[in-house]
């Protein structure tokens, strides 16, 4: 390029100062030339950076290849697979903002959305938990194929919390021989083998022993300052009636101490319980997610 341009430079220079045209037309040659060599650098530009962003999307450098595809559409925004590939490079580097943000640029009405860019724009939905809206896409999605439809459903239910109704879905996809259901075996033999305790068993167990409930839920330690505070504070509610009578101060005051803990000791054993369910099936939830983003 460089000698190039030098070769143009030396002959608009013969030129002038041979006189053969004038100093208005020498300008409009060197314009000429010079839009040539930017055009000519610019194709250089947009394969190089094509073939760069290909390669780092291959080497799953997907930040990076979202990047440099983001430039090679800014040369050419009429390439698809450009397009496709900078979408797939978003939704493999977790940024599903960025997806829907460039989807909503692309195709103002999503409905119109080819099926493969529907893929892409569900997923990225249900990753950021915009369920509602993901379903509402998906069942109106007229490019979406009945096992997409499936596939997409499942996995919006399960990260909505609504396993029984995944679970039904799960089974039409067995039915149907989807191959993607048998990546959800495990999560279902989870999911209905999970052993939960009960909040109401957890409350009348601390309601006879303080503190058992919450042994009952693991909580061990609980368990035991439970038991100590409140058989203390009883014990010592039982020896002012025995030493000062009913109506004496410290028999009122530990009376009243022994009361709440005990009360606070049946409160935490129910929340115990609760706490321990929600703890599980936030691991549940954290393994489907896994298993939805394997699938991505």
């Amino acid at each position: 390029m460089a000698t190039y341009k030098q070769l143009i430079t030396k002959i608009l220079d013969r030129i002038y100062q041979t006189k053969f045209l004038s100093r208005h037309i020498c300008i409009f040659i060197v314009f000429i030339a010079n839009v040539h060599l930017v055009s000519a650098q610019n194709l250089y530009d947009y394969q190089h950076s094509e073939k760069y962003g290909q390669y780092l999307f291959d080497s799953k450098q997907y930040k990076l290849a979202s990047e440099e595809l983001e430039r090679v559409l800014f040369y050419n925004r009429d390439n698809d697979s450009v397009k496709f590939q900078l979408i797939r490079s978003y939704l493999l580097d977790n940024e599903f903002a960025m997806v829907t943000k460039r989807m909503d640029s692309l195709f103002p009405d999503p409905l119109t959305m080819p099926r493969n860019y529907a893929l892409e724009y569900s997923k990225a939905l249900i990753s950021l938990n915009s369920i509602y809206q993901a379903q509402k896409f998906i069942n109106r999605s007229s490019n979406l194929t009945g096992n997409d439809k499936l596939y997409l459903n499942l996995n919006s239910e399960l990260l909505d919390y609504k396993w029984e109704t995944a679970q039904k879905t799960f089974v039409e996809m067995k039915q149907k021989d989807i191959p993607m259901a048998s990546r959800y075996e495990g999560v279902f033999s989870r999911i209905n083998t999970v052993r939960y305790k009960s909040p109401g068993l957890a409350l009348a167990l601390s309601a006879v022993v303080p503190g058992l409930g919450k042994v009952y839920t693991h909580n061990w330690k609980d368990g035991l300052f439970s038991f100590i505070f409140v058989a203390g504070t009883t014990f010592q509610a039982i020896r002012g009636y025995e030493i000062y009578g009913k109506k004496s101060g410290f028999f009122i005051a530990y009376t009243s101490i022994a009361t709440t803990f005990y009360l606070g000791n049946l409160y935490g054993s129910f929340k115990a319980a609760n706490k321990f369910n929600d703890k599980l099936r936030k691991q549940i939830h954290s393994e489907i997610r896994s298993v939805f983003n394997d699938t991505l």
